[in-house]
């Protein structure tokens, strides 16, 4: 068999595939450079429109006033407007629901809080979703939680309001949201310390909200008789002489509520739990997203307008990074469910 004359040349027969003269071969060289860059670039590049955090909670409470609080200053670092949205009912299901389930661009993320991570693991069954499948990108603040009452009602110290349970438990009622609010963690202390002293609250009547936004008007209204909120969603009804804090669950009183004791201080010690929020998104959220938000929340929580906001609002910088956040997620699930409270 004779050998292919073309072979050793470097072409497949006359006149094709010619050797490509230097010049012409580095001008094309560049030009299909030009032609692939743009693409890998576009596909880098994020944010290009307008982001999305779902809020599974009602409008006012501290899951809600965290994006609002901390959005403008990180749609100023990303270079597009952050939308907040509410998305509240089904005890935080709905809405986040539909944050994990959308696609993973980055441009839908997630308000998250242990409502919607650690309590639901720790309490929820059947969960249309799994909690440890979800990007965790930054957690942001915390707050302690507040026992609040109605100002009209009698009751001046935490230990008031026990003894009208032990009394008179059908008459007393409480604020919950969905079962799997982070108040509804502190509420279960609360119930359980009590029944440790011999205080039944088999006859007392829970009463679901769709956030910590609607619980202060409630009490507010006397619609109910006791629940635990963050400062944030019931300062504005202390000042107004609408609701009365007995108690607060931080280890030192309060900044902003100086004259309101520890609920140490008041007597039980084991009603500890506090809030706290942070951005979360769907399952598989792209690496450079992760990075991009989790620097944006990074560089809000050091801005001194943006921290000045979150005192006002009885929120702090409580900044944790994607990996340290899902392992405390998952700390504060084996945490509440040591309990045995459910």
């Amino acid at each position: 068999m004779k050998s292919n004359p073309y072979r050793s040349r470097g072409i497949q027969g006359p006149g094709l595939l010619r050797p490509i003269p230097g010049k012409v071969a580095f001008l094309l060289m560049g030009f299909l450079a030009l032609a692939v860059v743009p693409a890998e670039s576009a596909a880098k590049e994020w944010p290009t429109k307008p982001i999305t955090v779902i809020v599974p909670w009602a409008a006012g409470a501290s899951t809600d006033m965290t994006p609002r609080t901390l959005g403008p200053r990180m749609s100023a670092i990303l270079g597009v407007p952050i939308q907040v949205v509410n998305k509240a009912g089904g005890s935080g299901i709905i809405g986040t629901l539909e944050a994990v389930k959308a696609p993973p661009d980055g441009y839908t993320l997630l308000a998250d809080c242990g409502g919607t991570s650690s309590i639901q693991e720790a309490w929820s069954t059947n969960l249309p979703y799994k909690v440890e499948e979800r990007t965790y990108i930054a957690r942001a603040i915390c707050a302690p939680l507040v026992l609040i009452v109605p100002a009209s009602s009698p009751w001046k110290t935490v230990d008031d309001l026990v003894n009208a349970v032990r009394t008179n438990p059908s008459a007393i009622s409480f604020g919950v949201i969905g079962g799997t609010g982070v108040p509804d963690v502190a509420i279960a202390q609360f119930r359980a310390a009590m029944t440790a002293r011999g205080v039944d609250n088999s006859k007392t009547r829970p009463v679901t909200y769709k956030g910590s936004g609607e619980v202060g008007p409630a009490i507010g209204g006397g619609h109910i008789s006791y629940s635990f909120t963050t400062p944030s969603a019931c300062q504005a009804l202390v000042s107004a002489g609408k609701i009365r804090a007995l108690a607060i669950t931080s280890a030192q009183r309060y900044k902003n509520m100086p004259e309101v004791p520890t609920t140490a201080e008041a007597g039980w010690p084991s009603v500890d739990m506090v809030y706290w929020a942070g951005f979360a998104g769907p399952p598989g959220l792209p690496e450079n997203v992760v990075k991009a938000v989790d620097q944006a929340t990074r560089e809000a929580l050091k801005d001194p307008e943006v921290v000045a906001k979150l005192a006002r609002i009885g929120l702090e910088p409580f900044y944790l990074s994607r990996d340290q956040f899902k392992k405390f997620v998952f700390d504060e699930v084996r945490s509440i469910k040591s309990l045995g409270i459910r």
